[in-house]
């Protein structure tokens, strides 16, 4: 093997693992979907989406839950009311822009957010590796993987966007590159608006042993950037439907949401608890109270408005994975415990909500 060969291995062997694994956990998924009439004959996809879609693409539309039949609607036809403000744009854009190629819409937002999902992987990796080493991240990211709700980050909505943008924008930031991480953040702003949250790490990027935190003034005006965006995009609808802060409110907070069953109401608190829990852990670690905001404020956003689709949102919550994984990289006999009882959780939620929450 010549130098330059090996200097390329070294530089990108890393990306082995996180790639691996999303391929890995998006396959199984994938296979479930081709595998669910073996289970039961009322395998179902959302019944929301385009009866064509449906039709043309079964196995795909098994997978495409959460807000994909919204964000395929305004790729369609644009935003039409206030209540579609909520659905920030990057998404239904990429879904039309790749909808002559794929041949649908909801194919492009499906492979969209199959790409953020890998990019998610990715980052997150790369993120808890620069923070706490790769054991850490190793088993942060099969926690990421492993996580009942992760089949979400592939399922055409936005939340594979919002486990990337802030873990690339946070990772920038830890390398010293604020301007960077602004532009990344200002990105993501575009597809979720809780990617805001993650300037909190970028204005106050966490310390780490290998490099040196920079105390000037402009990481925090850099960080500003996304605000600006995220402030632009509302007072532009603002404009355009005569809005008020009420009514904004009641988009965002989902005030008329549907009923949180006692089965939803029992899921969302427990994970909420233990996301929680790898919260206020990550606290106490040395240099990463800011990566722990971010995480608090992460969590507000997916439980506060109590509706079931928000609470997917906890799938994206990279500071608790971080907190949980670092305490699996020194507590081996944790390992095979946490993931088999969160994987075989997920295979059951997803078989459950294919066969029974969309058809009853």
């Amino acid at each position: 093997m010549s130098d330059t060969q090996s200097s390329t291995g070294k530089r990108f062997g890393w990306l082995a693992y996180p790639l691996l694994m999303f391929a890995a956990s998006r396959a199984l998924l994938l296979v479930f979907a081709k595998a669910g009439p073996i289970f039961g004959p009322r395998i179902s996809s959302d019944l929301a989406l385009s009866r064509s879609f449906q039709d043309s693409y079964p196995t795909w539309a098994s997978l495409a839950h959460g807000d994909i039949a919204t964000y395929a609607r305004i790729a369609r036809s644009g935003y039409v009311a206030l209540a579609d403000v909520p659905y920030f744009p990057l998404l239904p854009w990429l879904g039309k822009g790749f909808s002559p190629i794929l041949g649908s819409v909801e194919l492009g937002l499906l492979a969209s957010s199959l790409v953020f999902c890998a990019l998610g992987f990715v980052g997150v990796y790369r993120l808890f590796e620069q923070l706490r080493g790769p054991a850490a991240a190793r088993w942060g990211l099969a926690l990421v993987a492993a996580f009942p709700l992760s089949y979400h980050l592939s399922d055409g909505s936005a939340l594979g966007c919002l486990l990337a943008f802030p873990a690339w924008g946070m990772l920038l930031a830890v390398r010293g590159r604020p301007l960077g991480a602004a532009i990344v953040l200002s990105l993501g702003v575009l597809a979720h608006p809780a990617c805001l949250f993650a300037t909190i790490a970028t204005a106050w990027p966490p310390a780490i042993p290998q490099r040196q935190s920079s105390a000037t003034w402009m990481p925090r005006l850099y960080s500003l950037l996304p605000a600006v965006v995220f402030v632009g995009y509302m007072l532009f609808f603002a404009s355009r439907f005569h809005a008020t802060p009420a009514g904004f409110r009641a988009a965002f907070l989902f005030t008329t949401p549907k009923t949180l069953t006692a089965a939803w109401f029992a899921m969302t608190v427990a994970f909420g608890l233990l996301m929680g829990s790898g919260v206020l852990f990550l606290a106490r670690l040395p240099g990463l109270r800011t990566v722990a905001l971010v995480g608090v404020a992460q969590l507000l956003c997916a439980l506060i408005p109590g509706e079931p689709v928000s609470a997917y949102a906890l799938a994206a919550c990279g500071p608790a994975f971080l907190a949980w994984g670092d305490l699996l990289a020194r507590r081996e006999v944790l390992r095979g415990p946490a993931l088999a009882m969160l994987s075989i959780h997920q295979g059951l939620l997803l078989y459950c909500f294919t066969h029974f929450v969309r058809l009853s």
